[in-house]
């Protein structure tokens, strides 16, 4: 027992502040660890300062009062100061302002012009300014906690910015004269299961970056990993060049971006606690189902893909007599065309070509159409 002759002692417990004249113990082997003040001398003590302050996280006040009427859950909930700032955040973004209509009308016509300059400082800068993040993000919470009107004012918003968006990058192919793809383009037409699993792990680090203050700071970053704008400029390109292939592969793209946040993002915010298992369980079912679905196509995209890595990889620096196979590019895989240059001593004749078709043909187990620049050792 220790008692003050003086005053009283000032304390804390469980993050409510008391005080009194005197203070009885009972001390059992590791059961108590103690936060200690400013008058408490630590120089002599056997024990660690990081041992010392291993409590400083536990819940305190009434969050710590909540939680010991029950069992411990087995995620972490997160207390009603979280949740109050978080859910004031996500509402304030979810609503259709007018800063968010100018930054769409502005990134899209940058990320259109970057597009068509073939420039990727561009469209890294129409990433950033881009303003999308924010109601996905709200729209991931509203679908976790069934909050219907989160849920209408994020998917108004987003409906609105991407409707603006495909209609500016309309007017703007409309009036440019350039009519063929570049490879800027190109690359938002082909997505596979890499681009997936990039928009999950997109989404888990933008809804932890809403959740943590701390860490806010990084949803730039989380923006030009999973950009929004280009793949929809790229599909309202295809509209204006009236391109089917640019269209639905630059809109599948945008949707796997989509529905692969939304569930990542939905999860991450269930297990740092903003809604329980039970009531986020439907959400997280259709999310997969949806992301499921998309998963089928990609999965095609990424065996084309891994099928041409495989085609460059076979035919780069192959050797037929003394011609070499250099600069192998996949044009397309059905036919499969491939663009090759081939480096030789002396001029290549018809004959010599054939053969170099078939080595290829066998080699590959597979018919080819070839595209073959031709250089001179001398």
């Amino acid at each position: 027992m220790l008692k003050n002759p003086e005053g009283v002692f000032n304390y804390t417990e469980d993050g409510d502040r008391k005080s009194n004249q005197e203070l009885r113990f009972e001390l059992k082997k590791k059961m108590l660890s103690a936060i200690p003040g400013e008058h408490l001398d630590l120089k002599n003590t056997s024990h660690s300062t990081n041992e010392i302050f291993k409590i400083q996280a536990l819940p305190r006040g009434e969050s710590a009062r909540e939680l010991s009427k029950s069992q411990l859950p087995l995620i972490k909930r997160a207390s009603t100061e979280e949740f109050k700032d978080l859910f004031q955040v996500l509402r304030e973004n979810a609503e259709l302002r007018t800063t968010y209509l100018v930054l769409m009308v502005l990134s899209t016509t940058l990320a259109t012009f970057g597009l068509f300059a073939d420039s990727t400082p561009v469209v890294i800068g129409a990433m950033i300014l881009a303003p999308l993040m924010s109601p996905i993000i709200s729209l991931s919470m509203g679908a976790l906690r069934q909050d219907k009107n989160l849920i209408f004012s994020s998917t108004n918003t987003i409906l609105t910015g991407l409707g603006i968006c495909i209609l500016f990058a309309i007017f703007i192919t409309l009036i440019t004269p350039i009519k063929n793809p570049n490879s800027e383009i190109l690359s938002r037409t082909n997505p596979n299961l890499l681009d997936l699993g990039i928009a999950v792990i997109s989404g888990i680090a933008g809804a932890y970056a809403h959740a943590r203050e701390e860490v806010a700071k990084t949803l730039a970053g989380v923006a030009i990993a999973v950009a929004l704008v280009p793949p929809l400029v790229v599909a309202g390109i295809g509209l204006g060049w009236m391109d089917w292939s640019v269209f639905s592969g630059a809109l599948l793209l945008l949707l796997t971006n989509l529905a692969g946040m939304v569930l990542a993002a939905s999860v991450t915010f269930m297990l740092l606690g903003f809604s329980p298992f039970r009531l986020a369980t439907k959400a997280v079912f259709l999310s997969l189902i949806l992301v499921g679905a998309f998963s089928v196509p990609l999965g095609l995209g990424f065996n084309r893909m891994v099928y041409k890595h495989k085609v460059i990889q076979n035919l780069n620096g192959f050797s037929i007599g003394d011609i070499t196979i250099k600069d192998v590019s996949v044009q397309s895989v059905k036919p499969l065309t491939i663009s090759i240059r081939i480096v030789a001593n002396e001029r290549v004749d018809n004959d010599k070509l054939r053969e170099i078709k078939n080595q290829i043909e066998e080699k590959l187990n597979n018919e080819v159409e070839l595209e073959i620049t031709t250089s001179m050792k001398f």
